[in-house]
């Protein structure tokens, strides 16, 4: 048997819990939790950082699809034994219930280059994407082996972890191309030992969150500089209708479950969105794997202006074609 794991029946979700690290925010994690909730019947674990969101979060959940639905729970995903607590909350929480889903979501963005970030940013980043994620692994798989029915078990990269290194968010970018390798290697790992354990790694294109904003609130949280009492959920920005929403994206990621597909690359194209603008993500990460097996590295792109500011080797397919019309209306 080559492949670990074909289509899924997402049926097989319902009554089940979904447990989901980043969430309380407004953003993917977010979308994946209501997802799970109103079209598969699911009970969700909130996990993000501060207790205000996820508490903000799991109530509106139960205000919207009913009482008892959703729990948050306050988790800091670089810290092994608050993942180890976070599980131990969601089994008393729900002691009837098997694990069906785990998304191992939370992720952190610095917007700049290589020669101007921070030590501190690439610190946090790969902290939080990559560590991050091997904690959330460690904490969860083994209950996940130790059950009988299938579950699965996503980590969230990004279209930045299979395209080559950009100009800018080079933190980002490295640190997602560290999570599409250690979810293969997990994926491996599994195969046969416990091929009910279904593994996927998310690279999604471009959805409307705040991951930026949000990213740079942490931050500023850790460096006491913004109190946790003044926290607010997070407005998610639309690109001028161009990204998918997290409600939509989620639609496509549990699509991708349920096709089976390892790699579930969450392009911008209907019907997930409302135009016809791909990211392209299959065109640019083909020219990577072409410039890899030639043994070159083709920087043409530096020398033209990108379609939404200074040249970018990734951001140039239709999507930011069309953004930099808009934007010049």
């Amino acid at each position: 048997m080559s492949r670990q794991q074909g289509a899924f029946e997402l049926t097989n979700l319902v009554d089940r819990i979904a447990i989901v690290t980043g969430a309380g925010n407004n953003g993917i994690g977010w979308g994946i939790c209501r997802h799970a909730v109103s079209s598969l019947g699911m009970r969700v674990a909130v996990l993000d950082l501060h207790e205000r969101l996820v508490v903000d979060a799991a109530r509106r959940l139960n205000d919207e699809f009913g009482e008892g639905c959703a729990i948050g729970i306050s988790c800091d995903v670089t810290k092994p034994e608050s993942l180890v607590e976070a599980l131990s909350s969601v089994i008393k929480h729900f002691p009837d219930r098997s694990i069906g889903a785990v998304f191992a979501n939370a992720g952190v963005i610095f917007n700049h280059t290589l020669l101007k970030s921070t030590a501190e940013e690439w610190s946090t980043t790969l902290n939080v994407n990559v560590i991050g994620v091997v904690n959330t692994i460690q904490a969860f798989i083994p209950t996940l082996q130790a059950q009988t029915e299938e579950s699965v078990f996503c980590t969230t990269a990004s279209v930045g972890g299979l395209v080559r290194g950009d100009g800018g968010a080079a933190s980002y970018q490295a640190s997602k191309h560290a999570v599409v390798a250690l979810t293969e290697a997990l994926s491996f790992e599994l195969a046969r030992k416990s091929p009910q354990v279904r593994i996927h790694v998310l690279c999604p294109c471009i959805v409307g969150t705040a991951l930026g904003a949000t990213s740079i609130t942490n931050a500023q949280v850790a460096r006491g500089v913004v109190a946790t009492d003044d926290i607010e959920p997070a407005k998610t920005s639309e690109l001028l209708g161009l990204a998918q929403t997290p409600d939509r994206h989620a639609q496509q990621v549990f699509n991708h479950v349920s096709a089976g597909n390892f790699y579930m690359v969450t392009e911008n194209e209907p019907p997930y969105v409302d135009h016809e603008f791909p990211f392209d993500a299959e065109g640019i990460i083909r020219e990577r794997m072409e410039n890899m097996l030639q043994l070159d590295l083709d920087n043409s792109d530096a020398w033209s202006s990108g379609p939404n500011g200074p040249p970018s080797s990734i951001l140039k397919g239709p999507l930011w074609q069309e953004l930099k019309r808009r934007s010049n209306r």
